[in-house]
């Protein structure tokens, strides 16, 4: 039986989107479509808090959900629902759902005298660094749909050498080695290791395909269930002493030269930042979220057409909201309500349609 902590805390981080991608117009750090020059505190300390972690639990719970579908279906039925669901939705949502975000970036930059047609031209032809911020391509936020795609096809064939291997014995011996008292040492150095393999287009791949197999591997063995669940306080305490250390790291000691070890320092911190949260969230998750109710069946279905649309919708919301000069807090307040409410309200008439849903990955 599919446990619903797994879709409770994938649609709950859906939803944090909207606040996550809000905090990104208004925060200190990194670039974004649109931004405004004065930060918020708020916004700072929320992208502090999650950017480490947010997207490999979704790889996480992605690897988690793996699990549950290869129990009902073969491995070519597998390939051809993520095919299905991700491959359709990313290619439409490059061509219909991605440029009008760059061409946002362009206006808001002061490039003033452009039109839509142009810009699409650009959009197609001008392959820079892949964030689009200059209006060039990218695949913006839909980067996660075709990472997913791309991993879950590289995690099943790992998942199947496994079986053909000897199965039970490499899973035996790796839960051996997971559960022992060195092994949150073990997977964190794991985790380090592949946070320094060079990224995609500034993602990590390799670090989003071992958060993927960890799901799954999770999942396909109660005992791995059962330590999360016994120890989610100790696993809770280590995250918020983790916290503070990277909060005092980022404080004090970010900014200065010390060559390779600020490196070592920075993605200790973040993979341990990982690794605990991902473990915390999914323990307090089986505790607390293994249960089903009618917005629980709503969220499962609205919440990946709502994940393609949302950014495309909060951007154009920025564009107009921003100029009106509001104070920022009821600016990130109405950007957050209206986006949620259009967003939502978009994805209530096309589930009605039939083929603008198939292209949004809806069944």
């Amino acid at each position: 039986m599919r446990r619903k902590e797994i879709d409770w805390i994938r649609n709950i981080c859906i939803l944090m989107l909207f606040i996550y991608h809000t905090s990104a117009i208004f925060t200190d750090f990194g670039d974004f479509y649109i931004k405004t020059e004065k930060s918020n505190i708020f916004s700072n300390i929320f992208i502090l808090l999650t950017f480490s972690w947010y997207m490999p639990l979704l790889f996480f719970l992605a690897g988690a959900s793996t699990y549950f579908a290869l129990k009902r279906r073969s491995e070519f039925e597998y390939i051809k629902e993520r095919t299905k669901k991700l491959l359709l939705p990313f290619i439409f949502g490059i061509i219909v759902i991605v440029p009008p975000q760059t061409y946002l970036a362009r206006l808001w930059r002061g490039e003033s005298n452009i039109n839509y047609f142009s810009h699409m031209k650009m959009f197609f032809t001008n392959v820079s660094d892949f964030m689009g911020f200059d209006g060039g391509f990218t695949p913006a936020h839909l980067w996660f749909i075709l990472f997913l795609f791309v991993i879950s096809l590289i995690g099943i064939s790992i998942i199947k050498c496994f079986k053909l291997i000897g199965g039970k014995k490499v899973m035996n011996k790796i839960k051996n080695v997971i559960l022992s008292k060195y092994g949150l040492f073990i997977v964190i150095a794991l985790t380090f290791i592949a946070e320094m393999v060079p990224g995609v287009g500034g993602k990590g791949l390799i670090l989003n395909l071992l958060m993927f197999l960890f799901g799954y591997i999770t999942y396909s063995d109660i005992d791995y269930i059962n330590a999360i669940f016994k120890y989610r306080r100790t696993f809770a305490i280590s995250n918020g002493i983790i916290i503070i250390l990277g909060l005092g790291y980022f404080l004090s000691l970010r900014n200065m030269e010390i060559g390779i070890l600020k490196n070592i320092a920075e993605n200790g911190i973040k993979c341990s930042m990982i690794i605990t949260a991902i473990i915390t969230i999914v323990g307090y998750g089986i505790k607390y979220m293994n249960k089903e109710n009618k917005l629980l069946r709503y969220l499962n279905k609205a919440s990946f057409p709502v994940y393609i649309m949302h950014q495309t919708i909060l951007l154009t919301l920025a564009f107009f909201i921003l100029p009106l000069m509001f104070p920022q807090w009821f600016s990130i307040i109405i950007i957050n309500l209206l986006s949620v409410l259009i967003t939502f309200g978009l994805y209530e008439i096309i589930k009605r349609t039939r083929y603008i849903g198939i292209l949004l990955g809806m069944k």
